[in-house]
């Protein structure tokens, strides 16, 4: 989750043109990167909590929803990315 949250703020840091333009695909993809940036952080705070909780309790069934939740908010963020890729102008020329 640490990665993938170091991942999409790199991602936030290279959107737009030099000179500041930014296209309705980049702003939307933006806002949606940086949700799911603290997401990542969040939930990698989140597991490493379960990692430590794990040596005195048995954790599969939180550990099998806090994954269901990742897995389910990936699906959602694919699909609006989606949803805004064909919906909004780009930047890409043509």
């Amino acid at each position: 989750m640490f990665a993938g949250s170091a991942r999409l703020s790199v991602f936030v840091t290279w959107l737009g043109f030099p000179d500041g333009f930014m296209s309705q695909l980049d702003r939307a993809e933006q806002q949606l990167a940086i949700c799911l940036t603290w997401f990542s952080l969040a939930f990698g705070i989140g597991f490493l909590g379960l990692g430590a909780w794990s040596f005195r309790a048995d954790v599969r069934k939180p550990l099998t929803y806090a994954s269901i939740l990742v897995l389910l908010v990936a699906a959602g963020s694919v699909a609006l990315d989606l949803h805004f890729r064909s919906y909004m102008m780009d930047s890409a020329g043509g």
